[in-house]
């Protein structure tokens, strides 16, 4: 049985996934097409998952578990990639330092509320 919790869970979770991408492109501007790319397509997964279990389909359930688990991954991956390129900016004080550190912020909280979603998502099964 999916349990009635995880319909809301993950329709937060995508509605949050697209929102960081959009945010991404209005506080970087056009360097953050990857981010609204990502965003977007992650949070339409996740959307399409919530309506899957509201339809009853428990393959959903080990859908959204693989999801999770990939983009924690994904987004762990990223903002340890960034920060490193941080670390190389900041004795130039280089231009870039502020849209690096703002992308090093949005993709460090996606990668958070992803392994979130996901121990709550096991707490469920």
């Amino acid at each position: 049985m999916i349990h009635p919790a995880l319909i809301p869970l993950f329709t937060f979770y995508g509605i949050f996934l697209i929102t960081c991408g959009i945010i991404s492109v209005l506080f970087i501007g056009s360097k953050a097409k990857t981010a609204l790319l990502s965003g977007g397509m992650s949070g339409c997964i996740s959307l399409c998952i919530a309506y899957s279990l509201y339809n009853g389909i428990y393959a959903a359930v080990f859908a959204g578990l693989f999801v999770c688990t990939a983009l924690f991954i994904v987004f762990s991956w990223r903002a340890a990639k960034t920060l490193f390129k941080l670390f190389e900016l900041i004795p130039v004080q280089d231009v870039e330092l502020k849209t690096k550190g703002i992308a090093f912020l949005i993709i460090s909280l996606m990668a958070v509320v992803s392994v979130f979603v996901l121990i709550l998502q096991i707490q469920y099964i």
